[in-house]
Protein backbone atom coordinates (compact mmCIF):
# COMPACT_ATOMS: atom_id res chain seq x y z
CA UNK A 1 0.00 0.00 0.00
CA UNK A 2 1.56 3.11 -0.99
CA UNK A 3 2.01 6.13 1.54
CA UNK A 4 -0.02 9.06 1.27
CA UNK A 5 2.72 10.84 0.11
CA UNK A 6 3.33 8.51 -2.53
CA UNK A 7 -0.34 8.69 -3.65
CA UNK A 8 0.14 12.07 -4.13
CA UNK A 9 3.28 11.59 -6.28
CA UNK A 10 1.44 8.94 -8.40
CA UNK A 11 -1.47 11.31 -9.12
CA UNK A 12 1.06 14.33 -9.77
CA UNK A 13 3.08 11.70 -12.39
CA UNK A 14 6.56 11.79 -10.51
CA UNK A 15 7.28 8.75 -8.73
CA UNK A 16 9.68 7.23 -10.31
CA UNK A 17 10.19 3.91 -11.73
CA UNK A 18 12.84 1.61 -11.28
CA UNK A 19 11.66 -0.37 -14.63
CA UNK A 20 10.65 2.29 -17.17
CA UNK A 21 9.62 6.00 -17.17
CA UNK A 22 6.06 6.72 -17.44
CA UNK A 23 4.96 9.23 -15.94
CA UNK A 24 2.95 11.75 -17.34
CA UNK A 25 4.29 15.75 -18.56
CA UNK A 26 2.25 18.22 -15.97
CA UNK A 27 1.81 21.38 -18.07
CA UNK A 28 2.08 24.27 -16.86
CA UNK A 29 -1.18 26.49 -16.27
CA UNK A 30 -0.81 30.14 -17.66
CA UNK A 31 -1.68 32.71 -15.56
CA UNK A 32 -4.66 35.25 -15.56
CA UNK A 33 -3.47 37.68 -18.03
CA UNK A 34 -2.34 35.23 -20.21
CA UNK A 35 -5.22 33.09 -20.15
CA UNK A 36 -7.45 36.08 -21.04
CA UNK A 37 -5.56 37.76 -23.82
CA UNK A 38 -5.80 34.12 -25.69
CA UNK A 39 -9.55 34.06 -24.62
CA UNK A 40 -10.21 37.53 -26.01
CA UNK A 41 -8.51 36.93 -29.37
CA UNK A 42 -10.42 33.74 -29.58
CA UNK A 43 -13.74 35.00 -29.44
CA UNK A 44 -12.37 37.85 -31.64
CA UNK A 45 -12.16 35.76 -34.23
CA UNK A 46 -15.39 34.19 -34.04
CA UNK A 47 -14.26 31.12 -34.80
CA UNK A 48 -16.91 27.97 -33.64
CA UNK A 49 -15.41 26.86 -30.43
CA UNK A 50 -16.77 23.27 -30.58
CA UNK A 51 -13.90 21.39 -32.36
CA UNK A 52 -15.96 18.64 -33.09
CA UNK A 53 -18.75 16.79 -32.43
CA UNK A 54 -19.42 13.07 -31.12
CA UNK A 55 -20.78 10.12 -33.44
CA UNK A 56 -22.25 7.28 -32.44
CA UNK A 57 -21.39 4.00 -34.56
CA UNK A 58 -24.85 3.22 -35.29
CA UNK A 59 -25.64 6.62 -36.95
CA UNK A 60 -22.62 7.56 -38.42
CA UNK A 61 -22.99 6.88 -41.94
CA UNK A 62 -26.02 10.11 -41.75
CA UNK A 63 -24.12 12.93 -41.41
CA UNK A 64 -21.07 11.62 -43.40
CA UNK A 65 -22.66 10.83 -46.82
CA UNK A 66 -22.26 14.18 -47.87
CA UNK A 67 -19.40 15.79 -48.90
CA UNK A 68 -15.80 14.66 -48.93
CA UNK A 69 -14.10 14.02 -45.44
CA UNK A 70 -10.62 13.10 -44.50
CA UNK A 71 -10.16 10.86 -41.32
CA UNK A 72 -6.88 10.72 -38.04
CA UNK A 73 -6.89 7.72 -35.75
CA UNK A 74 -6.00 8.51 -32.02
CA UNK A 75 -5.29 5.83 -29.63
CA UNK A 76 -5.82 8.05 -26.58
CA UNK A 77 -9.03 9.78 -26.20
CA UNK A 78 -6.95 13.47 -25.11
CA UNK A 79 -9.75 16.36 -26.72
CA UNK A 80 -8.30 19.21 -29.08
CA UNK A 81 -8.07 22.72 -28.33
CA UNK A 82 -6.71 25.76 -29.65
CA UNK A 83 -2.98 26.46 -29.75
CA UNK A 84 -2.84 30.77 -29.52
CA UNK A 85 -0.14 32.52 -30.81
CA UNK A 86 0.50 36.34 -30.10
CA UNK A 87 2.54 39.13 -29.80
CA UNK A 88 4.84 38.87 -26.35
CA UNK A 89 3.06 35.25 -25.42
CA UNK A 90 4.04 32.10 -24.94
CA UNK A 91 2.13 29.49 -27.15
CA UNK A 92 -1.50 29.19 -25.01
CA UNK A 93 -3.39 26.10 -25.30
CA UNK A 94 -6.85 26.97 -24.26
CA UNK A 95 -8.88 23.64 -23.82
CA UNK A 96 -12.99 24.62 -24.12
CA UNK A 97 -14.28 20.56 -23.55
CA UNK A 98 -13.81 19.68 -20.24
CA UNK A 99 -14.63 17.02 -17.39
CA UNK A 100 -17.00 17.50 -14.85
CA UNK A 101 -14.11 17.96 -12.52
CA UNK A 102 -12.39 20.03 -14.55
CA UNK A 103 -15.24 22.71 -15.04
CA UNK A 104 -15.84 22.38 -11.18
CA UNK A 105 -12.04 23.43 -10.83
CA UNK A 106 -11.85 26.14 -12.99
CA UNK A 107 -15.44 27.47 -12.43
CA UNK A 108 -16.93 27.14 -15.84
CA UNK A 109 -13.82 28.56 -17.68
CA UNK A 110 -11.67 26.95 -20.15
CA UNK A 111 -7.95 25.61 -19.37
CA UNK A 112 -4.95 27.47 -19.95
CA UNK A 113 -1.51 26.03 -20.72
CA UNK A 114 1.37 27.34 -21.58
CA UNK A 115 3.47 25.23 -24.23
CA UNK A 116 6.68 27.25 -25.52
CA UNK A 117 7.04 27.10 -29.33
CA UNK A 118 9.85 28.46 -31.49
CA UNK A 119 8.24 30.26 -34.06
CA UNK A 120 8.88 33.11 -36.16
CA UNK A 121 7.55 36.68 -35.67
CA UNK A 122 4.92 35.93 -38.37
CA UNK A 123 3.12 33.38 -36.70
CA UNK A 124 2.87 35.29 -32.76
CA UNK A 125 1.61 37.94 -35.09
CA UNK A 126 -2.07 35.90 -33.99
CA UNK A 127 -2.23 32.56 -34.63
CA UNK A 128 -4.47 29.73 -33.97
CA UNK A 129 -3.73 25.86 -34.57
CA UNK A 130 -5.94 23.21 -33.43
CA UNK A 131 -3.92 20.52 -31.31
CA UNK A 132 -4.53 17.87 -28.97
CA UNK A 133 -1.42 16.78 -26.02
CA UNK A 134 -1.11 13.36 -25.12
CA UNK A 135 0.70 13.79 -21.89
CA UNK A 136 0.70 10.08 -20.83
CA UNK A 137 2.57 9.18 -24.02
CA UNK A 138 4.79 13.27 -24.42
CA UNK A 139 3.43 13.70 -27.16
CA UNK A 140 1.45 17.30 -29.03
CA UNK A 141 -0.35 16.62 -32.88
CA UNK A 142 -0.63 19.81 -34.52
CA UNK A 143 -3.85 18.85 -36.40
CA UNK A 144 -5.47 22.53 -37.94
CA UNK A 145 -4.46 26.38 -38.81
CA UNK A 146 -7.66 28.01 -38.08
CA UNK A 147 -6.28 31.11 -37.95
CA UNK A 148 -3.18 32.38 -40.01
CA UNK A 149 -0.86 36.08 -39.07
CA UNK A 150 -4.46 37.66 -38.31
CA UNK A 151 -5.99 35.83 -41.56
CA UNK A 152 -9.26 33.38 -40.16
CA UNK A 153 -8.65 30.45 -42.82
CA UNK A 154 -11.15 27.97 -41.19
CA UNK A 155 -14.06 30.06 -42.44
CA UNK A 156 -12.91 30.71 -45.84
CA UNK A 157 -10.67 28.06 -46.69
CA UNK A 158 -10.91 24.43 -47.83
CA UNK A 159 -9.19 21.43 -45.48
CA UNK A 160 -6.68 20.98 -48.06
CA UNK A 161 -5.87 24.55 -48.44
CA UNK A 162 -5.19 24.88 -45.36
CA UNK A 163 -2.61 22.51 -44.87
CA UNK A 164 -0.68 24.58 -47.34
CA UNK A 165 -0.75 26.81 -44.82
CA UNK A 166 0.38 23.96 -42.53
CA UNK A 167 2.92 23.08 -45.03
CA UNK A 168 4.56 26.57 -44.92
CA UNK A 169 4.60 26.81 -40.92
CA UNK A 170 6.53 23.56 -41.26
CA UNK A 171 9.01 24.51 -43.76
CA UNK A 172 9.71 28.25 -42.54
CA UNK A 173 8.27 29.47 -39.53
CA UNK A 174 9.02 26.53 -36.92
CA UNK A 175 11.63 24.95 -35.42
CA UNK A 176 10.84 21.54 -33.72
CA UNK A 177 12.08 21.87 -30.00
CA UNK A 178 10.97 19.16 -27.85
CA UNK A 179 13.43 20.56 -24.62
CA UNK A 180 11.62 24.00 -24.85
CA UNK A 181 8.12 22.15 -24.86
CA UNK A 182 8.89 20.50 -21.56
CA UNK A 183 10.08 16.67 -23.21
CA UNK A 184 6.67 17.21 -25.56
CA UNK A 185 7.01 16.07 -28.94
CA UNK A 186 5.00 17.86 -31.23
CA UNK A 187 4.42 16.19 -34.99
CA UNK A 188 1.96 16.97 -37.69
CA UNK A 189 -0.86 15.26 -38.07
CA UNK A 190 -1.48 12.95 -41.74
CA UNK A 191 -4.96 12.23 -42.79
CA UNK A 192 -5.92 9.85 -44.88
CA UNK A 193 -8.99 9.80 -47.36
CA UNK A 194 -12.66 8.20 -46.53
CA UNK A 195 -12.21 5.23 -48.42
CA UNK A 196 -9.15 4.09 -46.23
CA UNK A 197 -11.66 3.94 -43.12
CA UNK A 198 -11.73 0.13 -43.01
CA UNK A 199 -7.99 -0.59 -42.66
CA UNK A 200 -7.64 2.09 -40.01
CA UNK A 201 -11.00 0.57 -38.07
CA UNK A 202 -9.69 -2.87 -38.34
CA UNK A 203 -8.58 -3.52 -34.65
CA UNK A 204 -10.07 -4.59 -30.97
CA UNK A 205 -8.10 -1.55 -29.24
CA UNK A 206 -9.55 1.65 -28.50
CA UNK A 207 -9.56 4.05 -31.38
CA UNK A 208 -10.97 7.55 -31.65
CA UNK A 209 -11.23 8.11 -35.48
CA UNK A 210 -12.15 11.73 -36.41
CA UNK A 211 -13.74 12.69 -39.72
CA UNK A 212 -12.20 16.14 -41.17
CA UNK A 213 -14.79 18.01 -43.65
CA UNK A 214 -13.19 19.22 -46.57
CA UNK A 215 -15.26 22.08 -46.60
CA UNK A 216 -14.83 25.21 -44.45
CA UNK A 217 -16.25 26.86 -41.32
CA UNK A 218 -17.53 23.02 -40.45
CA UNK A 219 -16.83 21.63 -37.73
CA UNK A 220 -15.15 17.77 -37.05
CA UNK A 221 -16.98 14.63 -35.94
CA UNK A 222 -15.56 12.03 -33.89
CA UNK A 223 -16.27 8.15 -33.60
CA UNK A 224 -15.11 6.10 -30.61
CA UNK A 225 -14.62 2.29 -31.29
CA UNK A 226 -14.05 -0.19 -28.84
CA UNK A 227 -14.63 2.16 -25.74
CA UNK A 228 -14.82 0.44 -22.58
CA UNK A 229 -17.09 0.99 -19.11
CA UNK A 230 -16.14 0.02 -16.14
CA UNK A 231 -18.46 -3.02 -14.53
CA UNK A 232 -17.04 -4.74 -10.87
CA UNK A 233 -18.50 -8.43 -12.34
CA UNK A 234 -17.61 -8.13 -15.93
CA UNK A 235 -14.88 -9.28 -17.58
CA UNK A 236 -10.94 -7.99 -16.30
CA UNK A 237 -10.97 -4.74 -14.36
CA UNK A 238 -14.70 -4.60 -14.79
CA UNK A 239 -14.12 -3.19 -18.66
CA UNK A 240 -16.97 -4.55 -21.18
CA UNK A 241 -15.71 -4.08 -25.11
CA UNK A 242 -18.21 -2.21 -27.24
CA UNK A 243 -19.08 -3.83 -30.87
CA UNK A 244 -17.74 -2.09 -33.80
CA UNK A 245 -20.88 -1.51 -36.03
CA UNK A 246 -20.26 0.92 -38.59
CA UNK A 247 -20.34 0.29 -42.21
CA UNK A 248 -20.95 -3.29 -41.21
CA UNK A 249 -23.30 -3.80 -44.47
CA UNK A 250 -20.64 -2.68 -47.45
CA UNK A 251 -17.92 -5.15 -45.72
CA UNK A 252 -18.36 -6.87 -48.94
CA UNK A 253 -18.09 -4.24 -51.68
CA UNK A 254 -15.45 -2.86 -49.75
CA UNK A 255 -13.50 -6.18 -49.92
CA UNK A 256 -13.43 -6.54 -53.61
CA UNK A 257 -12.59 -2.41 -53.60
CA UNK A 258 -9.45 -3.25 -51.34
CA UNK A 259 -8.71 -6.07 -53.82
CA UNK A 260 -8.77 -4.08 -56.63
CA UNK A 261 -6.20 -1.44 -54.81
CA UNK A 262 -4.26 -3.85 -54.36
CA UNK A 263 -4.18 -5.27 -58.10
CA UNK A 264 -3.78 -1.47 -59.35
CA UNK A 265 -0.93 -0.94 -56.62
CA UNK A 266 1.23 -4.02 -57.78
CA UNK A 267 0.72 -2.92 -61.80
CA UNK A 268 2.21 0.69 -61.08
CA UNK A 269 6.10 1.00 -61.78
CA UNK A 270 8.47 1.12 -58.65
CA UNK A 271 8.94 4.48 -57.76
CA UNK A 272 12.47 6.07 -56.48
CA UNK A 273 13.26 5.12 -52.73
CA UNK A 274 14.61 7.97 -51.00
CA UNK A 275 17.57 7.47 -49.03
CA UNK A 276 17.16 6.44 -45.49
CA UNK A 277 20.47 6.64 -44.06
CA UNK A 278 23.06 10.05 -44.28
CA UNK A 279 25.87 11.82 -42.71
CA UNK A 280 24.66 14.44 -40.32
CA UNK A 281 26.71 17.23 -40.15
CA UNK A 282 25.59 19.73 -37.02
CA UNK A 283 24.79 23.44 -37.80
CA UNK A 284 26.92 25.27 -36.04
CA UNK A 285 24.19 27.66 -34.53
CA UNK A 286 20.98 26.12 -34.28
CA UNK A 287 20.50 23.21 -31.35
CA UNK A 288 19.04 19.80 -32.88
CA UNK A 289 19.46 20.83 -36.29
CA UNK A 290 22.01 18.74 -38.77
CA UNK A 291 22.75 19.14 -42.55
CA UNK A 292 22.47 16.15 -44.35
CA UNK A 293 24.61 14.75 -47.39
CA UNK A 294 23.97 11.57 -49.21
CA UNK A 295 27.59 11.15 -50.60
CA UNK A 296 28.22 14.74 -52.27
CA UNK A 297 24.36 15.27 -52.48
CA UNK A 298 23.05 18.00 -49.62
CA UNK A 299 19.99 16.39 -48.60
CA UNK A 300 18.92 19.75 -47.04
CA UNK A 301 18.95 20.16 -42.73
CA UNK A 302 16.42 18.11 -40.83
CA UNK A 303 15.48 18.38 -37.19
CA UNK A 304 15.25 16.24 -34.10
CA UNK A 305 12.27 15.93 -31.87
CA UNK A 306 13.26 12.70 -29.29
CA UNK A 307 14.58 14.29 -26.50
CA UNK A 308 16.76 11.09 -26.06
CA UNK A 309 18.38 10.80 -29.44
CA UNK A 310 18.77 14.55 -28.59
CA UNK A 311 20.76 13.73 -25.74
CA UNK A 312 22.82 11.22 -27.95
CA UNK A 313 23.82 13.12 -30.41
CA UNK A 314 24.61 16.28 -28.40
CA UNK A 315 28.28 15.91 -28.49
CA UNK A 316 28.55 14.40 -31.79
CA UNK A 317 29.23 17.22 -34.74
CA UNK A 318 29.59 14.53 -37.68
CA UNK A 319 27.78 11.00 -37.82
CA UNK A 320 25.91 8.60 -39.80
CA UNK A 321 21.87 8.46 -39.07
CA UNK A 322 18.58 7.16 -39.94
CA UNK A 323 16.70 9.36 -41.55
CA UNK A 324 12.75 9.70 -42.56
CA UNK A 325 11.21 11.78 -45.33
CA UNK A 326 7.77 13.18 -45.07
CA UNK A 327 6.30 13.79 -49.05
CA UNK A 328 3.50 15.87 -47.47
CA UNK A 329 6.49 18.87 -46.23
CA UNK A 330 9.26 17.34 -48.57
CA UNK A 331 11.85 17.29 -46.14
CA UNK A 332 13.95 14.56 -43.80
CA UNK A 333 13.65 13.44 -39.75
CA UNK A 334 16.57 11.87 -37.92
CA UNK A 335 14.94 8.90 -36.21
CA UNK A 336 17.87 7.15 -35.31
CA UNK A 337 21.86 6.53 -35.09
CA UNK A 338 23.51 4.74 -37.70
CA UNK A 339 24.53 1.04 -36.17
Amino acid sequence: MASASEQEQIVQGSLKSSHRNTHAIVLKRANTFQSQKAIDFLNSTKLDLVIQQRLSADKAETPLKKGTFFIESFTTKSEPGFLVFLPNLPGIFVKYNLSKKERAQTKGQPLCYILRFRVSAKVNEGSVFVASIDTINHRIFLEDIYVWANENLFSTKLFSERRSAMKQFVESHWMPDSRLLGGLVASIIQPKSLSSFDSVSDTTEFLKIVFIPEVCNKRRFALYLNETEAKIDNGYYGRVVQPQQYQQSQQSQQSQQSQQKQQQQQQQQPIQKKPTVAKAIKDPILPDVFNLYNGSENLGHACIQDLSLSKRLKDKNNVNVKIDYSEEFKRYEIVDLED
